[in-house]
């Protein structure tokens, strides 16, 4: 899964600007890096998280996407 900062409880609140509702429910600009795309595909799968894309390799990495309750797409990485 995704690392977490070592004594950190940190977590990811999304919340919208007012004027800005028309961008619930797409891509959104925020990138998560893990170790293995592939191993965090399948973890996320197994909690029912559904893929907008399967990973794929790309010149500077791997990649994949995920949409999350509200239907916003993000992408999680690799090297």
């Amino acid at each position: 899964m995704f690392p977490k900062v070592p004594g950190a409880e940190s977590r990811l609140a999304l919340f919208t600007p007012e004027g800005f509702e028309n961008r619930i429910g797409g891509f959104q600009p925020v990138t998560f890096r893990c170790d293995d795309v592939y191993a965090t595909a399948e973890a996320l799968k197994s909690r029912g998280v559904k893929l907008a894309a399967e990973p794929k390799k790309e010149i500077w990495g791997t990649m994949a996407k995920f949409r999350d309750p509200d239907g916003n797409e993000f992408v999680f990485s690799s090297k």
